[in-house]
This record gives C-alpha cells, structure tokens and sequence, in this order.
C-alpha cells in the first residue's frame, strides 16, 4: 500500500466517522420509563441508533442544590390540533432560560429532564434536535434503568445565565390560565463534567484538509 493510499483511506474513514457521529433527524421520546420518569429502554434504543449518545456514570444533582433558577419559558410557537393525541399531538417551542444562583462556576453543565410534574408522562414528551445538544442519561437502579433527556447548558459563572430551545410534545389537551394554554412543568436536575461531543467539528477540518492535500499533489 502506497503512502498516498494510505492516506485516502484515512480521510475516507474520518468522513465515514463525520457522517456516523451526526444525528441526521430528530427524534421524539415520550417518558414512557419507569414510573413516568425518564424514557423507555426500547425509546433509549432508538435515540442511539439515531445518534444521541449515552451520558453513563455520572451522578445527578437537584436543580434545586445547585442551585438554579429556572423561570416559565418564553413559548416561541405552537401547533394544536383539534384532538390532540399520540399519534396526532400538539407541538410547541419554548425558549428556556437558566441562571447559576450559586457561587461557584458550573463546568459542562447539563439540564436533566427527569419527570412530567404535569400531564400523563406517557403522553408527554420532547422532540430531541440533532447537533449533540440533547442526550440521554443512563442511571440503572435496582433491577431498573432510567434514561433521562439532558441538554447541554455549558460553563455558566455565578449569575450567568444558559439558554436553550425545547421542543414540546403532548398527546392530549393543555391545560388553561384564564386563556393561556400551559405547557408541561418538570422536576429537573443537573450534572456537570460532560463535556458537549464535538467529534464532528474535530475530524472535519482534518479530513478536508487531507482530502485537499493529496488533490494537490495529484494535480
């Protein structure tokens, strides 16, 4: 094997990998797991074929001991079908705010999505966007294992604020505040020390860069 074929071969490889490490799709999980908390192993299942990968062996915290403040998200836009259901739910995009009410910096902070504190959590669930924001955690307990959306809120310093956008999806009626329609609430937590998975934006630049090489060096 020549040194130039060698070298395709690894460019082609770090393409290979580029195009397996990114989610191509989004992926709705309803909390379907264990007493209504986190997800169903067969929904876990799927996300990793899809690309979000596990977050494993990492202890998580309240939100409430770390601490943060998490006010009402701002609703951005909403779909509401006349007869919401599974198969046919209402959809909605928030816009969620977090600030560190602590004193300490948060490093690779990561939002945990434990339990619907409102609706059926069967019915109730969040559309994960690609990219490597959003990711399960794994946590086996007794003969159970949970696995809990998480999205990545990064370093945030003492009174720093995180923002996300979150993508909701309910099966069944909303709720009304005189004519307000209000979207599901949460018990959440929160880990620190994942940092966000960019293999991506890694292998990129270098297979580009091997790619162009031996391009030059063949012309």
């Amino acid at each position: 094997m020549t040194g130039r074929t060698r070298m395709y071969r690894i460019a082609s490889a770090l393409l290979l990998a580029l195009a397996w490490v990114t989610p191509a799709h989004a992926l709705t999980v309803l909390f379907g797991g264990p007493g209504g908390f986190g997800v169903s192993a067969s929904s876990a299942g799927a996300a990793e074929s899809a690309g979000f990968s596990l977050i494993s062996d990492v202890p998580i915290f309240p939100a409430d001991t770390v601490p943060l403040s998490i006010p009402a998200p701002d609703v951005l836009g909403s779909h509401i079908p006349s007869s919401p259901s599974v198969s046919n739910p209402i959809t909605a995009t928030s816009q969620w705010n977090v600030t560190n009410g602590g004193d300490g910096d948060l490093d690779d902070a990561w939002l945990v999505f434990l339990k619907p504190l409102t609706y059926t959590p069967s019915t109730t669930g969040i559309d994960l966007q690609p990219g490597g924001q959003w990711r399960l955690v794994e946590v086996p307990v007794g003969k159970d294992t949970y696995f809990y959306p998480a999205v990545f809120l990064g370093d945030i310093a003492p009174d720093g604020v995180s923002s996300f956008l979150m993508h909701h999806v309910v099966g069944e009626a909303l709720s009304q505040v005189g004519d307000t329609l209000v979207l599901p609430q949460y018990q959440v937590g929160v880990l620190t020390g994942v940092p966000l998975p960019e293999p991506a934006l890694a292998l990129l630049p270098l297979s580009v860069a091997l790619l162009a090489g031996l391009r030059r060096r063949k012309v």
